[in-house]
């Protein structure tokens, strides 16, 4: 059986200009100008071991580690990378060639051991890997020669594969003390090597001499600066200081619309979620979670969130699957009905309606309008919302999963599946909602296993009914935007979020 391959529009990609200043640079100009050095800026980064990375710096991880499979920016199809080929007949055994000739940044050679060595990891209880659930269904591993990999998993997987992409699966060397290293010294097979990390300050990589590409990378250095505060990465653009800054406002971009020499782009979308938790009163009542929904307007939250009419840039859903992907089910946009949301509160036994609270990330693009368009949209219906914002690390740490009600950025996934399962499944670790429907778990398990692609997809769209119906979930899905100076060309970042910056060159001045 050939591995389905999932297709993804193409976001459209959003033109803005901003006039560049010199770059004030020390040390010897003259060696600057020969090298190709491409400067970022970027969120802080916590963990930047693979299993256990927050995914706060894809720039980092994704120059000095390498997946099995990557996703073409373009078409969203999977495309080779360490593995060659894979295959499977019936979803239950994975076959993997793997690519010859790689080699580690200390000169190791990559092999069928390093790939076991990385899926067996998942289970290592003293690592805590994010992936742990996922591969657990891995029963035995087989590596019949140093370029083969036989994965037989307890039940079928159709779409397994899936699993390689995401971003804390790169594959990592079996003969490295990672626990050690791992956070001072990080090492792969990527196109860019760790020359000094500083961490929560810069990473120096410079190009990888051995890359089994020899095409590639095409530029010479990546610098990266690690800033938390999104204002002063921008004023470093401002006076060509960094070429890059990832997760651009939509405020920002307006503001640099009449300068030149920088092109704001949207390379896909990212979902903002607005999250009702089942285990708090009043929302462990499907009639209150309607009656928060009819309180809403999508194309006021659109509009007010991104500047943005729904369907040119950014959609809306009350699913957790993205409107891009091919699983997606078109449900019909629930008018706003101010009357039938009180309606809904007073058979819920709330006739003078609730008050709840709503936290979210101030720091990050979108959810501080987010959370703003959702109170002034409640409160005609009784919905009394106080806002509750904190800095991403420690809305994260302290109050994510744990409150009323969430505004979460969420970064889509290739394979939705992906996400249901740790995110809306009985038990899952990222469960926002506290959801533990009997059916909506039956159905996540049975997507798991159903090899008819058709057959599959009528489970998705049962889940979509049922979230629709009864859920407490509404998808405003956003831009991601990325300011980047118009002398960087072919940067490519797909929706899995693991930057290519092998590709990416940069033009002289």
């Amino acid at each position: 059986m050939e591995v389905y391959m999932k297709r993804i529009t193409p976001v459209i990609l959003i033109l803005v200009m901003l006039v560049a200043m010199p770059l004030v640079a020390g040390g010897d100009k003259e060696a600057k100008k020969a090298e190709k050095i491409i400067r970022i800026a970027e969120n802080v980064p916590g963990l930047i071991t693979p299993g256990a990375w927050d995914g706060q710096t894809f720039s980092l991880n994704s120059s000095i580690y390498e997946y099995l499979v990557e996703i073409n920016g373009e078409t969203g199809e999977l495309q080779p990378l360490l593995a060659t080929e894979w295959s499977t007949s019936d979803g239950k055994q994975w076959i993997f060639k793997l690519r010859e000739g790689v080699t580690f940044h200390d000169g190791s050679a990559f092999d069928a051991d390093d790939v076991r060595f990385t899926i067996e990891r998942t289970q290592d209880t003293a690592i805590g890997h994010l992936k742990k659930n996922d591969f657990a269904v891995v029963e035995s591993i087989e590596t019949p020669d140093k370029y083969t990999v036989i994965l037989n998993l307890k039940e079928a997987r159709p779409t397994f594969i899936y699993l390689m992409t995401d971003y804390n699966m790169a594959i990592l060397s079996s003969d490295y003390d990672y626990a050690m290293l791992g956070e001072s010294k990080p090492m792969g097979t990527g196109p860019f090597m760790n020359k000094q990390y500083i961490p929560k300050e810069s990473i120096a990589m410079v190009k990888n001499p051995n890359y089994w590409d020899p095409t590639l990378p095409k530029v010479d250095q990546v610098l990266i600066y690690f800033v938390a505060d999104i204002e002063a990465s921008i004023s470093m653009l401002e006076a060509d200081k960094v070429d890059i800054v990832t997760y651009v406002t939509p405020i920002i971009s307006k503001r640099l619309e009449k300068v030149d020499n920088l092109t704001v782009i949207s390379p896909f979308q990212e979902m903002r979620l607005v999250a009702l938790n089942y285990d708090e009163k009043p929302w462990d009542d499907a009639r209150a979670r309607q009656a928060f929904k009819y309180a809403m307007d999508p194309n006021v939250l659109a509009k007010s969130v991104t500047q943005m009419d729904l369907g040119q840039g950014t959609e809306y859903n009350e699913t957790p699957i993205m409107n891009l992907l091919a699983e997606y089910k078109e449900l019909p946009l629930r008018k706003r009905d101010i009357a039938k949301s009180k309606a809904l509160l007073a058979e819920a036994g709330y006739p003078n309606g609730v008050s709840s609270e709503l936290y979210y990330a101030t720091d990050h693009p979108f959810s501080k309008e987010m959370a703003q368009t959702v109170k002034e949209l409640a409160a005609p219906a009784g919905i009394d919302i106080q806002l509750k914002g904190y800095t991403r690390d420690v809305y994260l740490s302290q109050y994510w999963l744990a409150v009323p009600i969430m505004v979460t950025g969420w970064g889509g996934r290739i394979d939705p599946y992906m996400f249901l399962s740790y995110a809306f499944r009985g038990g899952a670790p990222w469960n926002e909602l506290h959801i533990d429907d009997p059916t909506v778990n039956s159905l996540i398990d049975k997507i798991s296993q159903e090899v008819d692609v058709d057959k599959r997809q009528t489970y998705y769209n049962e889940i979509q009914d049922i979230f629709y119906a009864e859920g407490g979930l509404m998808n405003l899905q956003v831009p991601y935007l990325v300011a980047i100076n118009t002398r960087i060309v072919d940067f490519i970042q797909p929706i899995t979020f693991i930057t290519q910056l092998k590709n990416t060159d940069i033009l002289p001045k």
